[in-house]
């Protein structure tokens, strides 16, 4: 019965959109999800949070690649204050498990203005860059803000001047990453382009 349950978020994400949703919608929007087994079947992003090291032997037994993995940072102070879970820094470790195994991961950065951007975004992307061909992508992207937010961490959107620098560090990164891997690797979202005014 549990291998059919479906795992849930074990995090408490300064950025979740689930606890930014108005009541009264269908149950099923509030249900956290973080199931590396949705991941590999449906590319559902997970943080592997949920993960002990009984589970990542399997996922490594199992073959599970390509993994779609929410990273967000891989400073692992800053992981685990996005995130705020303990174990949320033990993220490069698990990654650096499924690369000796031959498993293959795309990875996504949901960017918060002043938490994880700037010298973090740049670590964030040279730890994923230096992991390729097991690191395939990463995919940037801004935090998203409903109206539903009361109560919740205080975060604001990007400004257009920071979107636009956000987009030349991943430009910057983009050329670096076709020279060396043959892959632009890092990409940002539609919507920093948009609130760039680009």
């Amino acid at each position: 019965d549990s291998m059919l349950r479906t795992r849930v978020c074990k995090n408490h994400c300064v950025f979740c959109f689930i606890d930014q949703m108005p009541k009264g919608c269908r149950s099923s929007l509030y249900v956290k999800d973080d199931d590396w087994r949705m991941s590999l079947m449906m590319g559902n992003f997970v943080t592997l949070t949920n993960v002990d090291d009984r589970e990542l032997k399997r996922i490594v037994r199992r073959h599970a690649s390509p993994l779609y993995i929410s990273i967000h940072a891989t400073d692992g102070k800053v992981r685990k204050a996005l995130m705020r879970n303990p174990t949320a820094d033990r993220i490069m470790e698990q990654l650096r498990t499924l690369a000796a195994a031959g498993i293959q991961f795309h990875g996504q950065v949901v960017l918060c203005p002043e938490l994880n951007d700037g010298a973090v975004l740049e670590k964030t992307i040279a730890d994923l860059a230096a992991m390729h061909p097991a690191a395939q992508s990463l995919a940037v992207v801004p935090v998203g803000l409903t109206g539903h937010r009361e109560g919740l961490y205080p975060l604001r959107p990007f400004t257009q001047s920071e979107a636009d620098d956000v987009l030349r560090l991943i430009a910057r990164w983009q050329k670096k990453c076709y020279k060396e891997l043959g892959t632009r690797f890092v990409y940002a979202s539609d919507e920093f382009y948009c609130i760039a005014g680009r």
